[in-house]
Protein backbone atom coordinates (compact mmCIF):
# COMPACT_ATOMS: atom_id res chain seq x y z
CA UNK A 1 0.00 0.00 0.00
CA UNK A 2 2.76 2.77 0.87
CA UNK A 3 6.11 2.41 -0.98
CA UNK A 4 8.76 4.45 0.67
CA UNK A 5 12.14 5.60 -1.63
CA UNK A 6 15.54 7.05 0.17
CA UNK A 7 17.92 7.98 -2.48
CA UNK A 8 22.05 8.94 -1.49
CA UNK A 9 24.18 10.38 -4.37
CA UNK A 10 27.60 11.04 -5.49
CA UNK A 11 28.24 8.15 -2.49
CA UNK A 12 32.36 7.72 -3.17
CA UNK A 13 32.79 3.88 -4.41
CA UNK A 14 32.03 2.14 -7.25
CA UNK A 15 28.27 0.77 -7.89
CA UNK A 16 29.66 -2.11 -8.14
CA UNK A 17 30.71 -2.99 -4.60
CA UNK A 18 27.30 -1.47 -3.32
CA UNK A 19 25.33 -3.84 -5.66
CA UNK A 20 27.17 -6.88 -3.88
CA UNK A 21 25.39 -5.16 -0.77
CA UNK A 22 22.08 -4.88 -2.05
CA UNK A 23 21.67 -8.48 -2.92
CA UNK A 24 22.21 -9.51 0.49
CA UNK A 25 19.24 -7.65 1.37
CA UNK A 26 16.92 -7.26 -1.36
CA UNK A 27 13.94 -9.04 -0.36
CA UNK A 28 14.24 -8.86 3.60
CA UNK A 29 12.29 -7.59 6.32
CA UNK A 30 13.96 -3.95 7.21
CA UNK A 31 14.83 -5.33 10.71
CA UNK A 32 16.72 -8.86 9.39
CA UNK A 33 18.23 -6.39 6.56
CA UNK A 34 19.53 -4.29 9.25
CA UNK A 35 21.09 -7.16 11.15
CA UNK A 36 22.93 -8.36 8.42
CA UNK A 37 24.32 -5.19 7.05
CA UNK A 38 25.58 -4.75 11.31
CA UNK A 39 27.03 -8.01 10.85
CA UNK A 40 28.65 -7.72 7.31
CA UNK A 41 32.43 -7.34 7.28
CA UNK A 42 32.69 -4.35 4.79
CA UNK A 43 33.40 -0.99 4.64
CA UNK A 44 30.86 0.18 2.18
CA UNK A 45 28.49 -0.97 3.81
CA UNK A 46 27.96 2.65 6.22
CA UNK A 47 26.09 4.67 2.92
CA UNK A 48 23.97 1.36 2.69
CA UNK A 49 22.66 1.59 6.32
CA UNK A 50 22.52 5.19 5.72
CA UNK A 51 20.05 4.74 3.25
CA UNK A 52 17.85 1.75 4.54
CA UNK A 53 17.63 4.50 7.99
CA UNK A 54 16.77 7.25 6.12
CA UNK A 55 14.07 5.21 3.96
CA UNK A 56 12.83 3.60 7.12
CA UNK A 57 12.58 7.84 8.58
CA UNK A 58 10.60 8.41 5.88
CA UNK A 59 8.01 5.73 6.05
CA UNK A 60 7.43 6.41 9.72
CA UNK A 61 6.81 10.75 8.18
CA UNK A 62 4.49 9.24 5.66
CA UNK A 63 2.32 6.86 7.52
CA UNK A 64 2.92 8.79 10.91
CA UNK A 65 4.30 7.54 13.66
CA UNK A 66 1.60 5.73 15.59
CA UNK A 67 0.42 3.32 12.34
CA UNK A 68 4.14 2.56 11.35
CA UNK A 69 4.46 -1.03 11.51
CA UNK A 70 7.92 -1.99 11.41
CA UNK A 71 6.90 -5.69 10.87
CA UNK A 72 5.12 -5.25 7.84
CA UNK A 73 7.98 -3.39 5.75
CA UNK A 74 10.19 -4.78 3.38
CA UNK A 75 13.17 -4.12 1.12
CA UNK A 76 11.35 -4.34 -1.88
CA UNK A 77 14.22 -2.70 -4.46
CA UNK A 78 17.67 -1.83 -3.77
CA UNK A 79 20.15 -0.50 -6.20
CA UNK A 80 23.46 1.17 -6.94
CA UNK A 81 23.64 3.26 -10.36
CA UNK A 82 27.41 4.59 -11.24
CA UNK A 83 27.94 8.34 -10.79
CA UNK A 84 30.29 10.49 -12.10
CA UNK A 85 34.37 9.77 -12.02
CA UNK A 86 36.78 11.80 -11.33
CA UNK A 87 39.62 11.60 -12.56
CA UNK A 88 43.64 12.28 -11.40
CA UNK A 89 47.00 11.95 -12.70
CA UNK A 90 49.54 10.04 -11.04
CA UNK A 91 53.19 9.78 -11.80
CA UNK A 92 54.24 6.29 -13.26
CA UNK A 93 58.02 4.52 -14.43
CA UNK A 94 59.61 6.30 -17.23
CA UNK A 95 57.83 9.80 -16.93
CA UNK A 96 54.53 8.92 -17.66
CA UNK A 97 51.61 10.14 -15.98
CA UNK A 98 48.43 7.08 -15.36
CA UNK A 99 44.81 7.79 -15.32
CA UNK A 100 43.27 7.13 -11.76
CA UNK A 101 39.96 6.96 -11.49
CA UNK A 102 37.95 7.68 -8.66
CA UNK A 103 34.11 6.39 -8.39
CA UNK A 104 30.75 7.59 -7.46
CA UNK A 105 27.43 5.79 -6.96
CA UNK A 106 23.81 7.26 -6.60
CA UNK A 107 21.81 4.28 -4.17
CA UNK A 108 18.53 3.91 -4.09
CA UNK A 109 16.14 1.84 -1.24
CA UNK A 110 12.83 1.11 -1.96
CA UNK A 111 10.96 -0.16 0.87
CA UNK A 112 7.28 -1.50 0.82
CA UNK A 113 4.43 -2.94 3.10
CA UNK A 114 2.94 -4.66 -0.06
CA UNK A 115 6.06 -7.66 -0.85
CA UNK A 116 5.08 -8.40 3.47
CA UNK A 117 1.70 -8.91 2.44
CA UNK A 118 2.18 -10.64 -0.78
CA UNK A 119 4.68 -13.39 1.28
CA UNK A 120 1.72 -13.97 4.00
CA UNK A 121 -0.22 -14.84 1.89
CA UNK A 122 1.94 -16.88 -0.35
CA UNK A 123 3.13 -18.94 2.92
CA UNK A 124 -0.56 -19.41 3.68
CA UNK A 125 -1.51 -20.92 0.59
CA UNK A 126 1.54 -23.97 0.95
Amino acid sequence: MSEVVARARFVRGSARKYNQIFELIRGRHIDEALTVLKFLNKPSKGPVQKALNQAIANAEVKVGKAKFERDNYVVVDARADGGPIMRRMRAAPRGRGVLIRKRFAHLTVKISDEGSRMKKSNEKEK
